[in-house]
């Protein structure tokens, strides 16, 4: 019995051992396992963030390459816009500059005579035009000294205008353009054609780099060469945007905003193809107070200044002529440079911001010539009444010059298939400022006169000239400094200003006039109330009383324009041949689709087609530990990961807005992708992608994307 029990408990030795072992086994399996599926969970996350890098980092290409294009388009227009501008100063300057200076002689040549008159036959009234002479002779003086160094370094030294506004210039070799201006333009526009022709293949190679960046062993875009869907215009479509206005104006109940477009050439609006109000151009965009963008404003509050108060009747006059014509100061209420005959008048002084404008950079670069030659003034939406002024040129005829010049120079550029190589005439001053030989050369048939320029100087007195109170201080006013400089079309005897002119001095003119006025206190002349009846319920009737009002008006002989026709250059000289190496824009190519402002989705029409992309980043699927007993059911052998991406520009649609963005999306349209991918497959797109894609790697994309159809709903939404 021991011998047979000894033997029985020798053959079960060892059992708990080999349960303890196949337990051991499925244990460490059991780990491997979850290490395995931890590891490929992961490997998973990972390859999402690769796979979200690839798809933004391409979109960023894409959207950077739209930018730039946009960036270059507006710089063109820049150029284009300052170049009539800068060929109209030679001309402008030296015109200008002759005819100020005439007019300086001519007023010296009248000071002294004036003086020297003076000295045998004072004359009250007569002395006081010669404080404004003085000073009118002083500022024109002023002004030929600003002109004269800017003549000079346009037209008589080394510096020549035509090597940089000249499309073709006869003093530069080799080939065109020659123009400094248009070479920049061009350079600008060649630089747009290579951005967007190397963009969809540069954003592959970026989409690969940064997800390899984030350990993929392989990333890609979709479409494998991305394309924005664009097209070269030609040297016209600069033209909207350049001369193009915007406004955009909100209700006063601030219920809607709506926006209308100047048309402009043969394209409308602010740019070219535009669909307001998704389409506004560069201007537009711009943040306000900028000089492109121009606010519209209405007063909210008021005050009321200046002659009568708003409880009164207003000042009321009677009799007389009217005012003396041009530029500067009268005596006479009402005259030019006054409001009305003493009416007050309501002043804002709060305003609310409702609109803006916009124009391009032609109307910028005239409105900064404008604010120098002419100053601060309606020309200018942010002027005030403390900063308003004179400018530094405002009574020459230089803004008057540079703004015709430029206008007929910018016509020779659009449209640039109509260019033409001989220009348009404009007059040219010669200015004489001696009245006697006016008088020969305005009764000489052959002579035309185109202009005449009288200064005219008048008194405004409450008393009469034969009182002994006459121009006593306090009643009396005079235009003084800013005397009256009118020009007259053709020939204007100043002898013949009024009806009862007489000569009094050398070129001198006196006349005299007589009106009434119930109030003008800068003289003496107080508002008074008389009764004139009664009424029906026998309550007084009160009327303001007139008073006399002494006007003696001195006209004064300034010169003649005697001048001929000159010939406006052309800066846009390029042959007929020479039109595709104009500079061009790069424009969206809305032939192929449009943006609907009405709706927003990314995966709508042009938007899905051309602005959207998929990511892919794929990294081996072997498992770190018994990668033989752990191997993936995956057909690919693979873990790939997708991810979706938009580009898009929430400011305008086109490539003129500097503004746009990419953002990662949902992925969705899974079988348009899949779709996709197949056509790149099918037309061996990754054999132009110069290494960037391999085709063994894009046709396992599609191997694995068919295979997930039927579940991408559920697990590709990223």
């Amino acid at each position: 019995m021991f011998n047979k029990y000894k033997t029985n408990r020798a053959r079960r030795s060892g059992a708990v051992l080999i349960m303890t072992l196949l337990g051991l086994t499925l244990l460490v399996a059991l780990v491997f396992y979850v290490y395995n599926v931890g590891d490929q969970v992961n490997k998973r996350l990972a390859l999402q963030n690769a796979a979200d890098s690839a798809a933004v980092s391409g979109g960023v290409w894409m959207a950077r390459s739209a930018n730039t294009t946009a960036m270059n388009n507006v710089a063109i227009s820049r150029l284009l816009g300052i170049l009539p501008i800068m060929d109209a100063f030679p001309l402008s300057s030296q015109m200008a500059l002759e005819e100020v200076a005439e007019w300086e002689r001519g007023l010296g040549r009248q000071v002294s005579a004036l003086q020297a008159f003076m000295q045998t036959t004072p004359s009250q009234p007569l002395a006081q035009t010669l404080p404004g002479m003085i000073e009118l002779q002083a500022r024109m003086a002023v002004q030929r000294d600003i002109l004269a160094p800017f003549k000079a370094a346009l037209l008589d030294s080394s510096f020549d205008m035509d090597s940089v506004t000249n499309w073709r210039h006869a003093g530069s070799g080799g080939s065109t353009p020659h123009g400094t201006l248009w070479q920049a333009a061009t350079a600008l526009d060649d630089y747009s054609v290579a951005t967007m022709d190397a963009s969809g293949l540069l954003a592959q190679f970026n989409a690969g780099r940064f997800g390899k960046a984030n350990d993929a062993q392989t990333a890609m875009l979709i479409p494998v060469i991305p394309e924005i869907p664009h097209y070269r215009g030609t040297l016209d479509d600069f033209q909207p945007p350049l001369e193009g206005r915007i406004t955009v104006r909100t209700n006063e109940d601030h219920s809607e905003t709506s926006g209308r477009m100047q048309r402009t050439g043969s394209n409308g609006g602010a740019i070219p193809d535009y669909a307001y109000h998704h389409r506004l151009g560069p201007w537009a965009r711009l943040l306000p107070r900028h000089p492109w963008r121009h606010e519209e404003r209405r007063a909210t509050a008021w005050r009321w200044v200046a002659g009568s108060s708003p409880a009164r009747s207003p000042i009321q006059a009677r009799g007389g002529r009217g005012s003396l014509p041009g530029r500067g100061r009268s005596a006479r209420r009402g005259g030019r440079s006054g409001r009305g005959v003493g009416h007050g008048y309501y002043a804002p002084t709060a305003w609310e911001v409702y609109g803006y404008h916009t124009r391009g950079p032609y109307w910028w670069g005239m409105w900064r010539v404008h604010r120098y030659a002419r100053g601060w003034d309606a020309y200018d939406d942010y002027a005030t009444d403390q900063s308003r002024n004179h400018g530094e040129l405002p009574d020459t005829n230089f803004y008057e010059y540079m703004s015709r010049i430029s206008k007929i120079k910018l016509g020779y550029m659009f449209p640039a298939s109509a260019a033409t190589q001989t220009g348009q005439l404009i007059h040219y001053p010669q200015w004489k400022t001696d009245y006697a030989e006016a008088l020969l050369l305005a009764e000489t048939p052959e002579v035309r006169i185109t202009e005449t320029i009288l200064y005219y100087f008048d008194i405004a007195s409450s008393v009469p000239e034969s009182s002994p109170d006459f121009m006593t201080p306090g009643t009396f006013m005079t235009n003084g400094s800013l005397a009256l400089a009118a020009h007259h079309r053709g020939w204007q005897d100043p002898a013949k200003f009024r009806p009862d002119a007489t000569p009094v001095c050398n070129y001198i003119w006196r006349s005299e006039d007589q009106y009434e006025i119930t109030e003008y206190p800068e003289i003496g002349i107080r508002r008074e109330e008389v009764q004139t009846g009664v009424d029906a319920s026998g309550n007084p009737i009160m009327e303001a009383k007139f008073h006399p009002v002494y006007m003696i008006e001195f006209c004064m002989f300034g010169g003649i324009d005697i001048g001929g026709e000159v010939e406006v250059s052309n800066p846009c000289n390029w042959d007929r041949s020479e039109l595709e190496d104009l500079p061009s824009p790069i424009l969206i190519d809305t032939d192929l689709g449009d943006y609907d402002p009405d709706n927003d989705d990314v995966d709508q029409g042009i938007r899905r087609e051309f602005f959207a992309y998929l990511g892919m980043a794929k990294s081996a699927s072997q498992a770190q530990v018994w990668s033989k007993k752990f191997q993936s059911a995956n057909p690919t052998q693979a873990i790939l990961a997708l991810a979706q991406a938009k580009v898009f520009n929430n400011k305008s649609w086109g490539l003129w807005t500097q503004d746009w963005q990419v953002q990662l999306t949902s992925l969705n349209g899974y079988p348009d992708w899949v779709d996709r991918v197949e056509n790149d497959v099918s037309i061996g797109a990754a054999n132009a992608t110069q290494g960037a894609v391999r085709s063994t790697d894009l046709e396992e994309l599609l191997t694995f994307m068919k295979a997930m159809v039927a579940v991408a709903g559920k697990f590709l939404t990223h």
